[in-house]
Order: structure tokens, then sequence, then C-alpha cells
């Protein structure tokens, strides 16, 4: 037998979902592109896995998928690799938060104006205010969002920024500088519709709601987006998202090597040309080629400090990487496989809400989600009694392929920090797994009643556990480091990196970009964009959607027309 051919245009360190993007893009562009995954398999956090017993698909990470509001859903046609995205049939409503008091905040997944009618039955002077600010945002977030797809952010455009949005009457005068908790105060009344914003826009981290300028746009965004587009599962779980998009990649005539991490990205005259596998790698210590580009779907601190070194970097790289923060929350996970179809309590008064996929829960005052964000963000310490608001899910209403036939599994995400340093450290999850899921599932009874009585099995994932599949992520949900001030725009990863683009020549990111490390695959097609236009080679004619025209598309096959806002 032959070895394998050793040189491409192209190399991609990390199968995630954002760099087979990345490299779908690039090879069925004809940039011949191989991709290095240290496991057995692509997509670590968007894994569906059969933990408990055989036939029950568990949803690992990734459980909200959105590749649908990005370009790539049409430009890869993943449609036509097998990805078929679901959400209950008949759903009105995309997401809801429930409260003890019988109430509900329900949002739309089609259309703003349905969000605003839900919204006028808890307080509808807020559900003026919700009209407001989508009615002036609404049009014009579909085209920012899918810049933020093609085009790198950078210091101009962080003026162009504050020049534009940071100047409304619709919004505070300096809400730009309010954390998310500060801006829903300033924009609404109610408590329960404070709480729901701000518990959607928090399953991105509490770091970002906790911050300035992410706090605020988190919130907008899901405001104007989710609003009128919700996320979906995916027919046999969000693994399958992977797997169309590596058909995808292999279709067009990639390449992937699996169980092959990598030791070093090649550096020759202040340029990455290859990288050198490790020596328990499938082909140990072999080196490959890279005629074009090198690009890395790692995080930001074993990029540069592993797999570059920090011989090829500037002081200033170097303390801006010794100062990259991966703080932040972290996911502790509840699994339930329930005999019964899931009955929430709030559905005497709101019924929509036993057909709606995502919902969240816990906090029933303001001041329990600033006690969340303290334990969390300040003393290091898990909540109790817990506070999910990492958001759960409620798949096979959805899709009944991943439970056996008359079986329902459901998810929760409760919110937590990973290190636990009073507490020994982060093996100290090992000890809290029952006592601390034993409690969220305490909290969520009061929500769920027939849980009680349909519960079949429970499986338990603890933060050290997402650290132990994907170490890279530094403890942080997201691999891409802290939602926070100091990294957005063009200081993200670190000032003077600008990503996708490195200061190594041929050496690009395809993670910790501006879209961050999530489904919408925006990371990885601004990577390819950037990669494309520096190589200077040509744009195809199938290199054209725009953002959102995947998620309306969908919507018209189920005779709903997507709104943006409500008149």
């Amino acid at each position: 037998m032959t070895g394998p051919k050793s040189e491409y245009d192209v190399i991609i360190v990390g199968g995630g979902v954002n760099g087979l993007a990345t490299g779908a893009y690039l090879q069925k562009a004809g940039l011949s592109t191989a991709i290095f995954e240290r496991r057995d398999e692509s997509g670590t956090f968007s894994s569906t896995e059969e933990v408990l017993y055989p036939g029950v698909k568990l949803n690992m990470h990734a459980s909200l998928l959105m590749p649908h509001y990005g370009p790539a859903y049409l430009d890869l046609e993943l449609e036509r690799f097998g990805l078929e995205l679901l959400r209950p049939p008949g759903a009105e409503y995309a997401y809801f938060y429930p409260f003890l008091d019988g109430n509900a905040v329900l949002f739309s997944g089609r259309d703003a104006r349905e969000t605003y009618e839900a919204w006028k039955r808890v307080s509808p002077k807020d559900a003026e205010t919700y009209r407001k600010i989508v009615n002036a945002f609404g049009p014009v977030m579909p085209a920012m969002m899918h810049q933020s797809y093609v085009t790198p952010h950078s210091d101009q455009s962080f003026l162009d920024f504050l020049d534009g949005l940071g100047a409304t009457d619709v919004l505070p005068k300096d809400w730009v500088w309010m954390t998310g908790f500060e801006f829903v105060d300033a924009l609404f009344e109610s408590d329960q519709i404070k709480l729901a914003v701000l518990s959607y826009a928090g399953t991105g981290g509490l770091d970002g709601i906790a911050s300035r300028i992410a706090g605020p746009l988190a919130v907008l965004n899901f405001l104007t987006i989710f609003s009128a587009d919700g996320g979906y599962t995916a027919r046999g779980g969000s693994h399958d998202l992977v797997h169309a998009l590596v058909r995808c990649f292999v279709h067009h005539g990639g390449k992937i090597f699996y169980n092959c991490p990598v030791e070093k990205v090649s550096i020759e005259s202040g340029m990455a040309t290859g990288v050198y596998l490790t020596g328990h790698a499938t082909y140990p210590d072999a080196h490959f080629k890279a005629r074009r580009a090198v690009i890395s779907d790692v995080s930001a601190q074993p990029t540069f400090f592993k797999l570059i070194g920090e011989e090829h970097l500037s002081l200033q790289a170097r303390v801006a990487l010794k100062r990259f923060d991966y703080r932040g929350s972290s996911l502790f996970t509840n699994y339930y496989v329930m005999s019964e179809r899931p009955d929430f309590a709030c559905s005497k008064k709101f019924p929509e809400a036993n057909n709606t996929f995502v919902y969240n829960f816990g906090a029933e005052t303001m001041a329990d989600a600033e006690n969340l964000v303290s334990s969390c963000m300040v003393r290091g310490i898990p909540l109790d009694p817990p506070i999910v608001w990492g958001a759960a899910f409620n798949y096979c209403i959805a899709d009944p392929t991943q439970a056996p036939p008359g079986q329902y599994t459901i998810l929760t995400w409760a919110i937590v920090p990973y290190d636990l340093r009073s507490m020994g450290g982060p093996q100290a999850w090992d000890d809290l797994r029952e006592s601390y899921a034993d409690k969220v599932e305490e909290v969520l009874v009061q929500y769920l009643p027939n849980l009680k009585t349909s519960k079949i099995a429970r499986y338990v994932n603890t933060p050290h556990d997402y650290v132990r599949r994907n170490p890279h992520c530094g403890g942080n949900m997201h691999p891409s480091g802290s939602v926070c001030e100091a990294q957005m725009w063009s200081w993200k990863p670190f000032a003077g990196c600008n990503a996708p683009r490195t200061p190594i020549d041929h050496f690009y990111i395809c993670q910790s970009g501006g879209n961050s490390n999530y489904t919408n695959l925006g990371a990885g097609t601004l990577a390819a964009n950037v990669v494309r236009e520096d190589l200077q080679h040509e744009k195809p004619d199938w290199w054209c959607s725009v953002a959102f025209e995947g998620a309306a598309q969908i919507l018209k096959r189920q005779g709903v027309t997507q709104r943006f806002t409500v008149d």
C-alpha cells in the first residue's frame, strides 16, 4: 500500500464544525484541502451518542442548531448531504420561559408579530417596547449578520458601529456601554420579560451578558433574530450536521485524517508551510506540506503557544495571549428519558409551551439571576439551588427518532463555574455529579411535574467531562474564550491579530473569529472567505448565498413567510 498524499493547497488543524465548513468551502472551490483531527470522529462539540442504552440518542453538547442562519447552509448544499433540520410539527413558538405562577414568556420562531402578541399576555407595555425595537432593527439585522459572516471585524467597523447603531432614539443613549442586565432594566418593566430575554441571551455564557457591548448585543440579536427564526434539532441528532459537512467535504475531494493530532505547524521564513504530526498519530511524526495556507480550528492559546510556538510570536502577541481569558460559565447537564410526552405546568395557561422545542427556567426574580452571575463569575461556586439558564431542549417532540417509540428525551443545561478552586479544583465535579444533578431535578419538576412519574433514566455530564472530551475549551462552554469587551471585534483573539488572519503569514484561525464557535458556521464561512480572497482564488458562482436565506426557504416549505418586524 502506498502512503497518503503529503502535500495540499490548504491544511486545517481540527475537524470541528467550523473547521469542516472552512474545508468544505475551499475544497468545493477547487483548493485541495486536508483536515487533521486528533480524535477518531469529527465534531467533538456536535456529537450524538447512545451512552444510556441503545436507541436513546443524546446530544452531548451542541443542541440548538442554526446553520440555516448563515450562508454555508445553501452554499454547501447541506440538505443535499443529508442534513434535515426539524422543529415540532405545527409549532408556533421556538422558545419559552415558564414561571411558577403559571405564566410563560413565548418567542415565535417565524414571525415577530406572534412574539408581540404573546408578550401582550404578560406585559402590554413591554410588548410595545419590543415592537419599537424590532421594527427599527429587524429589517437591518440579517444584513448586519451577513456582513459578519463574510468580512472580518476591524477597528473601523467598530467605529462605524458606534456611529450607526450607537445613535438611535429607540434605545437608551449609552446602551452600547451597558451590561446585559442594565440594558434589559432600561428597556423593560416586567421582571418576567427581562428574565426571559436575558436567559436566552445568556445561553452564550454569563460572561457575555455581564459584559459591556457584548451583553446588549446578545439581547438585541435575540430580540431581532430569534423572534423571527429559532433554532432546530436535526433528524438523528446534532451530529448529523457534522455528517453533512463531512459528506460535502469528501464529495468534493477533501481528505480527513483521523487519529492524527498535530504537534507543530512548520514555519519557514515567517510563513506557515505545513504541519508535523505527533508520534502517536496514525502516521507518526509525519510532515504534511501546505502550498498556500494552514488554518487552525483549535482555540487561541494552544494554537499559538503549542502549534506555532512563542519563538514565532512578537512580544505584544505573547503578552496578549497570556492574558487571553477563558473564564466564564460552563455547563452542568442532566439528560432524561421519559415514558410520557413532557407536560409543563405553565401549559394550563399557555398550551403552546408543550409544543415548543427550547425553553429555560429557574430564575424567578432579577435578584436570582444576579446571584447566579455572582456565584459563577465572582465566587466560583455552583449556585444552590441551581438556576438552569443554559437552555433546555425537548428533542423528541421535534424528532421522534432520537429515542425508542413512546419515549422522549430532554436536556437541561445548568450554568455553573468550572474551576471550583475553593472546593479542590474542577475534579471536584466528579464527586458532585449525582448530588448536584438531584438538585437540578428538584427545580425542574416544579416546572415539569410529570417528570416524577415518567422518568425512565438519567445521564449526567459535568463541566469537567466537557473538558475531558475537548481539552482546548479551557473550561468555558465555548472554546473561543470569554465573550467580553476585551475579546471582541478586531481584538479577537488578541489585539493585532484580527481573526481569521494572524500575524503569521499564510496562517489563519477559523474558530475565534467574530462569530465565535456556534453552529451557524459563521467563523468557518468567514475564514474561508478571507483565505480565498488572500490567495486571490476566483470566487465560484455558487458561493453567493446570504444570511437567513436558508431559514426563509425552510419556513416557506412550511407555508410560513418569515417576518422580522411586527408592523
